[in-house]
């Protein structure tokens, strides 16, 4: 059922190491061209003197018509026009940069909180430190002169610097393509061109995470007959991998100090279980709520396993490559699948067969399911998003992710889709808006209900206390009228696109990385406050999903973002330094794992007061990295290991 009658053979879903060292030696030619959007990237500066900043093209001149032609004796020419136009541009520059410096007066002016500056000189900064760098795409006037600064360039947020805290190199033998979370944050699944499917325990000193403990293969494949030789197994995998770190190429510190939260068990260095049952690359993997695991591979095949077991429980297969795989959100027992051979599966486990399919216009790249699981939805392989209703895999609506114009008009491969719940727009004004008159309301029912509960009894006053609780609340649809649900696409025209469920409107547009051919998906925290992604430049990039535009809750005065707005502004760091510097994927870790993390390390978080009184948000605490090499990192902000130290201080609130 759902075999393909024609498929695309000329199709190449993975790109080849000698296609991939072509482009980026073409790339490093130095030829700046214009972006799609018709906009020219910005270049940053190497001197802070307005006159470097200024590059004028002057033709060539012609030198044979030098020695041909006789020269003529040269005449020194004053136009009065030319000086009365250059003194109009002086006054206009000495007008500009007045007017500069009095708005930075009023804006310093009307700053009322400045945030607390942390300390980045080198000598201060740990030696596992990571600079994290801003670039800005807004165009540059032409007489706007470049500020002089040592640290011109770096980002002002939360994430530089970053912390480098764990390396596995050689977690898989050739490149790591896809890392996935399990639901409940106890697992980390990855899966590479070797055809391996590895689950890594995450928080493994955890005893709420890891009850029983975390044993890792070889604990697993040992018995009494050949103890000795899975000991010597042991060390020579132990002494392979530390030659294998000596000579993975080292990241660009900055810090000189002690390395800080290097001890950190964030990820185990071993992983729990090595699945070798595929015969090609693992390129997706997807987790139920219960921790099975599906993994779509180039070899056709789908196959299901389980921390717990020791092999695969299930094999599916299929008439072609499967791209994509994914577990419905509500009903374990179905999962979708889409490849080459353009068909969109619905399968249900119990039965190991086919219960829908329906024909895609193109090759299937990505296929997720909607957070409520009404809808599955499909990327093809020219930049479409196609939603089909569940019951019967029927067409419901399109979205084409492409530019208006440039030479990615016709669109891209979709590479991959992950959905965002954010809080509209319009209920931060309308929640405002209804304070002040709330407010008025509550003191009139306070002066009105204060002679009613003077002659309640301590019975009576419990369940009006209760009742009142109650219906402040939120009931289930004002729960549902103020989030909203969001899609993230990703593309190989090095764009993230933000899309609403409720218009399928765009709403935003994130830029700044390159991915022209490679499968790198964009993932957002769980809060969804942040989005990163992996770049063919060897960098991970992150961008806010709130918009820098947008005021806070206690403005009345409230800008609501206007669709199709693009994200300018974006913060990267350096997360590979292989011959081929790709980052395949990027992950943020969940929640409940760093929570974990934090309160089973003794050395890090040496109080058990509980991560409540912690001033961050610690779903963007700590990012994932896969790369071409198949090395595995793990990064973490050092701003909020800053701020687990200011909380357990007095002036934290956490002493007692």
């Amino acid at each position: 059922v759902g075999s393909s009658d024609a498929l695309d053979t000329r199709y190449t879903f993975l790109p080849t190491k000698d296609q991939l060292e072509f482009e980026r030696m073409s790339s490093l030619r130095g030829e700046s061209k214009e972006d799609d959007d018709g906009e020219i990237p910005a270049m940053p500066l190497a001197s802070a003197s307005f006159d470097s900043a200024i590059v004028v093209a002057v033709p060539a001149p012609d030198l044979a018509a030098e020695e041909t032609t006789p020269k003529k004796p040269e005449r020194k020419r004053v136009s009065v026009n030319s000086s009365i136009k250059f003194s109009k541009v002086a006054s206009s520059m000495i007008a500009a940069k007045a007017l500069k410096g009095v708005a930075g007066l009023k804006s310093s002016h009307q700053q009322k909180k400045l945030n607390r500056k942390r300390t980045t000189s080198a000598d201060m900064l740990p030696s596992n430190a990571i600079h994290v760098r801003s670039s800005s795409r807004q165009k540059q006037g032409r007489f706007k002169s470049s500020v002089s600064s040592v640290d011109e360039g770096l980002a002002d947020s939360s994430f530089n610097p970053m912390l480098l805290l764990k390396t596995i190199p050689n977690a898989h033998k050739g490149p790591a393509w896809c890392a996935a979370f399990s639901l409940n944050g106890r697992f980390l699944a990855t899966g590479g061109e070797d055809g391996n499917v590895c689950i890594w325990a995450v928080a493994p000193k955890s005893k709420v995470m890891h009850p029983n403990g975390v044993a890792n293969q070889h604990e697993e494949s040992s018995c009494d007959e050949c103890g000795s030789e899975d000991e010597n197994i042991e060390s020579a995998m132990t002494a392979k991998e530390e030659q294998n770190a000596s000579t993975t190429p080292p990241l660009h510190f900055i810090g000189v100090g002690p390395e800080l939260a290097t001890s950190l068990e964030i990820l185990s260095s071993d992983p729990i279980h090595r699945f070798q049952d595929h015969t090609a690359d693992v390129i997706d993997l997807s987790w139920s709520h219960t921790n099975f695991l599906l993994s779509a591979s180039v070899d056709t095949t789908v196959r299901l396993y389980h921390h717990s077991k020791p092999g695969c429980l299930h094999l599916f297969k299929h008439a072609d490559i499967v791209a994509s795989v994914s577990f419905h959100p509500k009903d374990d027992r179905h999962f979708i699948s889409g490849g080459i051979d353009k068909k969109l599966r619905l399968w249900d486990i119990t039965d190991g067969r086919v219960k829908e399919w329906a024909q895609a216009p193109d090759v299937i790249t990505a296929a997720r399911f909607t957070p409520d699981g009404k809808y599955a939805v499909a990327g093809l392989f020219h930049g479409q998003v196609y939603f089909y209703d569940v019951d019967g895999l029927k067409y419901y609506t399109q979205i084409a992710c492409r530019n208006r114009s440039g030479k990615h008009s016709r669109g891209k491969k979709v590479t991959g889709i992950s959905f965002v719940r954010a809080e509209r727009d319009d209920w931060l004004l309308k929640s405002k808006q209804e304070t002040v008159p709330e407010q008025h309301e509550n003191s009139a029912n306070e002066d009105r209900n204060s002679t009613l509960t003077g002659q309640l009894s301590d019975t009576g006053k419990d369940l009006a206390r209760r009742m009142s609780a109650a219906f402040r609340n939120q009931t289930p649809r004002d729960e549902a009228l103020r989030y909203t649900e969001r899609m993230l696409v990703s593309t190989n025209d090095s764009r993230v696109r933000l899309y609403g469920l409720s218009d399928f409107c765009l709403v935003r547009k994130y830029k700044g990385h390159t991915n022209h051919s490679m499968q790198i998906r964009a993932r957002v925290s769980e809060s969804g406050s942040h989005i990163a992604c992996g770049s063919e430049s060897g960098h991970v990039y992150i961008w806010e999903t709130m918009d820098k535009n947008r005021q806070k809750k206690n403005n009345v005065n409230m800008k609501v973002h206007q669709t199709n707005d693009k994200t300018k502004r974006t913060d990267h760091f350096e997360a590979s330094k292989a011959s081929l510097p790709i980052v395949t994927d990027s992950a943020f870790f969940p929640t409940r794992s760093i929570n974990e993390t934090l309160l089973s390390s003794s050395q890090v978080f040496p109080f058990s007061l509980g991560m409540d009184r912690v001033d961050d948000d610690m779903s963007s605490a700590a990012i994932l990295t896969l790369d071409y090499d198949g090395t595995m990192r793990v990064f973490f902000r050092k701003t909020c290991i800053d701020n687990i130290l200011d909380a357990a201080t007095p002036r934290g609130g956490t002493m007692t």
